[in-house]
């Protein structure tokens, strides 16, 4: 159990004056119990909806599938299971995850006061059992008031987005070392996928943009069949997720000599994203930073990238604080953000460098050491 996360909720609820609450996003779950729901092969045929929490006069009490259950109880958190798989009956999981809120809920059922819950992820058949078993109790929405929460991240959280963060520098190593000609995108992919998975010893859910040659000015996108040829541009942007935690970095690599368009643009990104790194400090707004970096592009005669500057990273891949125009929010030490700048020209190709970086007492620690001067 995260106890420094959990002493920010209780500050929270106890300021807002909510007795309880249902909370169902994932990201909130591994934020406050370490637990982190699989996430490898999308919803299971073998459990209702996602994993809940439930929180009522300072405990915690984890909802989950059998199947799950001892990984809950793994990280030192209560938990009431209820029955997934099954050869002798019929997969009324979503039935069979009703009556065990349900019943969780029994002792709570004389609640006047206000409970938050978490809706947007939640089963429209548990809103049902939520009524009913708190009949006089206000259901308040809270979904995204716990956000701003998880920005400032724990040494422990530091400690696990590192390691996150290692493997995505191992996975730009390969990258690089392999961007030749009459080399595919997918090869590329399948490769660089189990030589991190290998590096750290389990399956990972990885997101990715790798893109070759003209793709790259679109911005992102799936690996194809496409194979790389002399003078294509190669973009690679990895976010994996380790012990509930996500990674993120972005390199931008050449198949032997780029044109001397792409190598300006590479320039130009590359300074720009240096001098985000230099100006990132506690106490400035979010909006400052992404102005900066966005007219250090545009002083340049480029068009300003049509994505965000930068995000935290946490228990999600994008969280607060978000580096964009409208994000008054100030950074704070402890916060740790992607800062991905990017050039992209149509017909012949795009850049974009990302690092990510601690906020400290007196400026930034850069995490990620993939790029080199």
């Amino acid at each position: 159990m995260n106890q420094q996360s959990l002493s920010r909720l209780r500050e929270y609820f106890k300021k807002h004056e909510t007795i309880a609450a249902l909370l169902s996003s994932a990201a909130n779950v591994t934020w406050l119990t370490g637990y982190a729901p699989p996430i490898q092969t999308g919803p299971s045929p073998f459990e209702g909806g996602p994993g809940l929490l439930w929180w009522h006069k300072g405990e915690l009490t984890l909802l989950l599938v059998d199947s799950e259950a001892a990984a809950g109880r793994s990280v030192g958190a209560n938990v009431v299971e209820y029955s997934g798989y099954t050869v002798t009956e019929p997969l009324e999981c979503f039935e069979r995850q009703a009556f065990a809120l349900r019943d969780l809920l029994k002792e709570c059922s004389s609640i006047t006061s206000t409970v938050g819950i978490e809706f947007r992820f939640l089963p429209a058949s548990l809103v049902q059992v939520l009524r009913a078993a708190l009949p006089n109790a206000s259901l308040a929405a809270i979904d995204g008031d716990l956000d701003p929460l998880r920005a400032v991240k724990s040494p422990r959280e530091i400690v696990k987005i590192c390691a996150a963060l290692e493997l995505c520098d191992i996975g730009q190593a390969f990258i690089q070392e392999r961007s030749k000609s009459g080399v595919s995108e997918l090869e590329l992919w399948g490769g660089v996928k189990a030589h991190m998975e290998i590096a750290a010893g389990v399956r990972l859910p990885v997101l990715a943009d790798l893109v070759a040659g003209l793709r790259t000015a679109e911005v992102g996108g799936l690996p194809q069949s496409y194979v790389l040829n002399a003078g294509d541009p190669l973009l690679f942007d990895v976010v994996p997720r380790l012990d509930g935690y996500w990674g993120d970095n972005t390199g931008t690599y050449f198949v032997g000599e780029p044109s001397i368009e792409m190598k300006n643009s590479y320039k130009t990104v590359r300074e720009t994203l240096k001098r985000g790194l230099d100006a990132a400090r506690p106490g400035m707004r979010a909006c400052d930073l992404d102005a900066m970096m966005r007219k250090s592009i545009s002083s340049a005669g480029y068009e300003p990238y049509p994505h965000h500057t930068g995000h935290g990273i946490g228990t999600m891949y994008h969280e607060e604080p978000r580096i964009t125009p409208y994000n008054q929010r100030i950074l704070e030490c402890g916060m740790i953000i992607a800062l991905e700048p990017g050039i992209y020209l149509a017909g012949s190709g795009g850049v974009r460098l990302e690092h990510v970086l601690q906020i400290t007492h007196d400026g930034c620690q850069v995490l990620t050491h993939h790029l080199i001067d």
